[in-house]
């Protein structure tokens, strides 16, 4: 039930989408006779089959097609020429769709170069081709268009098409403005919406103000939103000069409309314009995209390396070297601030790694920090030091709170079994020593006082806790 009725929620809106694309592209760039100058619509359809992860073919399709004709039949005024139509589309869109999912572009459209030409390939060329020999033929017969003229039309409308606005709208249904949006602060929100309204203004200017043939300036700020913004700034940018330029061309305003006479010369200057504007941007937001990923992956490996360089693999505590650097960090910065050291081994370490093997002993000391670091805050600093020797810093703390955390590990160790396997379960103990920091003391200083009061706790017996004076 559930399934039946999001099919019914995605067919609809996939009608309503595609009928309104449709007909608003046939009245603003077609005579109603002939192929309209760019088809953003199959786009639509295109984009929501590739986002989807398992693509709903029959729900989608058949709602294009029933948009498609409903679209013709209302502003073309016949049916045959409709169903015709409404099955070339179809057909477009399943090949379209097929190639960029069995080649992976549905996972990143303008991720890289070579995606970005896989996507031109059967978006813009192949798809639009095979569905142009049927729309072609349609045009000859039912609106008495020339064969030829007809089929080069459908291959650049289609083929534009699809390559302008499939990006847009597969980011759009992923989600990936949003996460965008939520990843940006408020001044890169603010850059990036700026940059946007910029490449619509000099677009807007281009094509209606400027009595001069201008084109070229769209590049200025059509490159900037891309390096700034990046791939998803691109692929808004492109659709907004695509759908400006259009509607000013097709209504005789522009440099182009000016340099070449009639509306089908004027159609395909605006199409050679699109295909030069979209095979300049879209490998450099390609290569973009490409080096921002390649960026965040370096940057996550070198934390990586950082963090492996200065932690104990084993414990996941603090290595001998992390822990001095940490205990430098933190004297640099808070040298005013008092603070207590903890000394701890493990008593009879060597018992266990002789009585059950290193496996046991690994077990013991993963146990051991994994109780220590429940026991203290998350300000404090856990160190393997050496073998079954850890210490803990304790920053703004004085002797009694470092005993009182002391004999709470303590105690917890001592009571908490150590499961050495499913038939092997034994108790482990703990020797401890502190010492609070002196005005003017070095960490060195500090360390061998705890050192010396953990000597003291072993010579008392061990599971002791002891303090320097």
């Amino acid at each position: 039930m559930k399934l039946a009725k999001e099919s019914s929620q995605i067919w609809l809106m996939a009608f309503l989408a595609y009928f309104s694309a449709a007909a608003l592209t046939i009245h603003l760039s077609s005579n109603g006779k002939d192929i309209a100058t760019i088809w953003p619509a199959n786009a639509i359809l295109v984009a929501l089959l590739l986002a989807d992860i398992r693509p709903r073919w029959a729900t989608v399709l058949t709602a294009g097609f029933t948009g498609g004709v409903a679209a013709n039949l209302v502003m073309r005024g016949t049916l045959l020429g409709p169903i015709a139509y409404g099955l070339a589309n179809a057909v477009e869109i399943w090949i379209a769709t097929s190639c960029l999912r069995r080649e992976k572009g549905y996972d990143g459209i303008l991720q890289s170069t070579p995606a970005v030409a896989r996507f031109i390939v059967f978006a813009g060329l192949l798809a639009p081709a095979c569905s142009g020999l049927l729309g072609g033929t349609t045009a000859f017969y039912v609106y008495g268009e020339p064969f030829l003229k007809s089929f080069t039309t459908w291959l650049a409308s289609d083929g534009l098409g699809l390559v302008v606005f499939t990006p847009f709208f597969h980011a759009a249904f992923r989600g990936d403005f949003i996460m965008c949006f939520r990843r940006k602060s408020w001044l890169q929100r603010a850059e990036s919406l700026a940059l946007l309204i910029f490449v619509g203004a000099t677009a807007h200017w281009i094509f209606y103000v400027s009595p001069y043939p201008t084109v070229f300036v769209i590049f200025l700020p059509l490159m900037l939103i891309t390096f700034r913004v990046g791939r998803l700034g691109a692929e808004a940018a492109v659709m907004l000069i695509a759908i400006i330029g259009g509607i000013a061309t097709m209504h005789g305003y522009g440099p182009i409309a000016r340099a070449f006479p009639g509306p089908a010369m004027q159609a395909q200057a605006f199409q050679a314009f699109l295909a030069v504007t979209l095979l300049i941007c879209l490998p450099v937001a390609a290569e973009v995209s490409a080096r921002s990923r390649l960026t965040a992956a370096l940057a996550a490996h070198g934390q990586r390396m950082t963090l492996s360089a200065i932690t104990d693999p084993l414990t996941g505590a603090l290595n001998r070297g992390g822990f001095e650097a940490e205990i430098h960090k933190f004297a640099s910065h808070y040298n005013n601030i008092p603070f207590s050291l903890i000394a701890i081994d493990l008593d009879h370490f060597k018992q266990i790694n002789d009585r059950w093997g290193h496996h046991a002993g690994d077990q013991a000391l993963k146990h051991l920090n994994s109780i220590i670091a429940s026991h203290v805050r998350a300000l404090d600093l856990i160190g393997r030091i050496g073998g079954d020797e850890f210490m803990i810093l304790l920053p703004n703390s004085n002797l009694e709170l470092a005993k009182t955390v002391s004999e709470r590990i303590r105690n917890a160790v001592r009571t908490s079994p150590l499961e050495i396997d499913d038939d092997v379960v034994t108790m482990i103990t703990l020797s401890m020593g502190i010492a609070a920091s002196r005005p003017g003391e070095t960490y060195q200083a500090i360390a061998r006082r705890a050192d010396r009061a953990l000597y003291d706790a072993k010579e008392a017996g061990r599971n002791t806790v002891r303090w320097a004076a």
